[in-house]
């Protein structure tokens, strides 16, 4: 009898000391989500975010703004060369040129990537349930996966505070070819709290590709 308690009191403590045993991946996001956007301003955002970025030569850095009014899934995008605006699925080029379907990719990509991880509640997002653990650079993290139709990506929270920390995405998960981005410092607005850099590595070679640093938000 004694060894039987021993064995359940064993299995509390493991369970209590290992929270990806007691969390499901959406519900990990939802915590994440909670750290990260508290007041629920993400879907109804309307601001500038502005950015810099620095490249491995011979590329050159650049510095940019973009606006966006989530709720009508706008997007003004402004540099020294460019300017335009997409709003739906129609695009007006004020500045430079930039063709209509990447005009749109390009405001799909910032609100994804910088509305993470609130927008991993979109509609039709798949997140598996079994929630992993991994070490990222010292650091043990839970780890979230999320199948899209083209590519799988992978989501490192804290297991304390919740804060979305890192990402990768393969597009070749067999090959481990992909991306790897690491999140470090936070911009606030109105409890907003958005990611301040994110530096992009290649998960095959560990090949730097390229730092975001966002200056602000307005």
């Amino acid at each position: 009898m004694k060894k039987h308690y021993l064995f359940l009191f064993s299995l509390i403590t493991f369970a209590c000391e290992n929270p990806s045993n007691q969390l499901t991946g959406p519900e990990l996001i939802q915590k994440s989500i909670e750290f990260h956007d508290p007041n629920q301003v993400w879907p109804k955002l309307k601001a500038t975010f502005k950015f810099t970025d620095s490249l491995p030569a011979p590329r050159e850095s650049r510095s940019y703004s973009v606006s966006l009014e989530n709720k009508l899934s706008k997007m003004v995008y402004r540099n020294q060369d460019l300017n335009y605006i997409v709003w739906y699925d129609s695009v007006q080029v004020f500045n430079g040129e930039i063709e209509n379907e990447r005009a749109i990719r390009m405001r799909d990509y910032y609100t994804y990537l910088w509305g993470l991880p609130m927008k991993l509640n979109d509609p039709g997002t798949q997140i598996d349930q079994e929630v992993g653990k991994e070490e990222l650079k010292g650091k043990s993290y839970l780890v979230a996966r999320v199948p899209y139709e083209k590519d799988i990506w992978y989501f490192y929270i804290d297991p304390e505070t919740f804060q979305m920390e890192a990402y990768k995405f393969y597009q070749d998960e067999p090959n481990q070819k992909g991306e790897i981005i690491y999140l470090a410092g936070v911009k606030e607005y109105k409890g907003l709290k958005i990611p301040a850099n994110r530096s992009w590595y290649r998960t095959e070679n560990d090949e730097f590709l390229g730092t975001d640093q966002l200056l602000g938000i307005e």
